[in-house]
């Protein structure tokens, strides 16, 4: 039976409680932010890891036609950057414009950095320190379990769309938590559903955001794009990398779900281990979406 799990917490300088240790992983403890991913190095590996399957399963690191303008000289902000990696590929492709990564957690590079790339730490729903219409394109990938929906709708959305110059676009990169006939990964998949609906969010984000952005009568175009991401070495070589980020996706959020299931993080570690067996059996796969959206002049 699960309960209560040790934890140390990380002060900062004036006494805030910034971090918690649970079951040895490392999580954000901010009043104003549901995110329930870990943010370690361990989280930042995974991350960080991930980003040349997804070029390769979107054939690219972006699908808005910005190609030129990035060529000539933009200003772009990452919401969400993680580890940066995003940041710093697009900073290298494209020296003429400038880059700007945001994130609540300081687990971007701090030295060597190219002179077009600043990493910001801080948290979107408070609102972003820049003016509007500061930026040609605004992007944001992954932040499903970030926001609920109620934020997606009234914080997260109308921020990037304030932060986005007329005549800019807003992209947005998110994905579901899987669908598996295996026994595990069923029990996983419904056991974070059932704890981020507890919260308010919707994992499903990732389909509906192309009717929130038209609700708002802010864009002149929006393009959906979907994809089904196979989970497994048969599937090829992102398919491959898909199931590993997935897993390490389910062991990054254990501090929280192997509570709520009430059961020892020793049984959830066996759970997440079968994970891989099912994927290669049951053919498991999570749903990729990419939103463009062109903001009107």
């Amino acid at each position: 039976m699960g309960g209560c799990c040790s934890r140390r917490y990380f002060e900062d300088e004036d006494g805030t409680i910034k971090y918690r240790l649970i079951y040895g992983r490392r999580y954000h403890n901010l009043s104003n932010s549901m995110y329930f991913v870990a943010n370690d190095e361990e989280e930042a590996f995974r991350l960080s890891r991930y980003h040349e399957a997804i070029k390769e399963i979107w054939g690219g690191a972006f699908n808005s036609p910005v190609e030129e303008k990035l060529r000539q000289g933009a200003h772009v902000i990452d919401i969400g950057c993680g580890t940066g990696i995003w940041i710093l590929d697009m900073a290298q492709q494209y020296p003429n414009s400038k880059f700007v990564g945001i994130d609540i957690s300081p687990i971007q590079p701090t030295e060597g950095l190219p002179p077009n790339v600043k990493f910001v730490q801080y948290n979107v729903l408070d609102i972003l320190p820049y003016e509007d219409s500061s930026f040609d394109l605004v992007h944001e990938k992954f932040m499903t379990v970030a926001f609920t929906e109620i934020q997606w709708k009234e914080q997260v959305i109308p921020e990037m769309i304030r932060l986005t110059r007329p005549g800019g676009w807003i992209e947005i990169l998110e994905a579901d938590p899987g669908t598996s006939e295996g026994t595990a990964t069923k029990r996983l998949i419904k056991a974070v559903n059932d704890f981020m609906v507890s919260k308010g969010s919707n994992l499903t984000i990732g389909k509906e955001i192309p009717r929130i952005l038209e609700t708002t009568n802010a864009f002149s175009e929006i393009k959906n794009q979907h994809k089904i991401v196979n989970l497994g070495k048969k599937h090829g070589k992102s398919a491959e990398e898909s199931l590993k980020f997935y897993v390490r996706g389910l062991s990054s959020v254990k501090g929280f779900i192997a509570t709520s299931m009430n059961i020892m993080p020793e049984h959830y570690d066996a759970l997440v281990e079968t994970v891989p067996i099912e994927a290669e059996k049951y053919s498991t796969y999570f749903n990729q979406y990419r939103i463009c959206a062109h903001k009107k002049n």
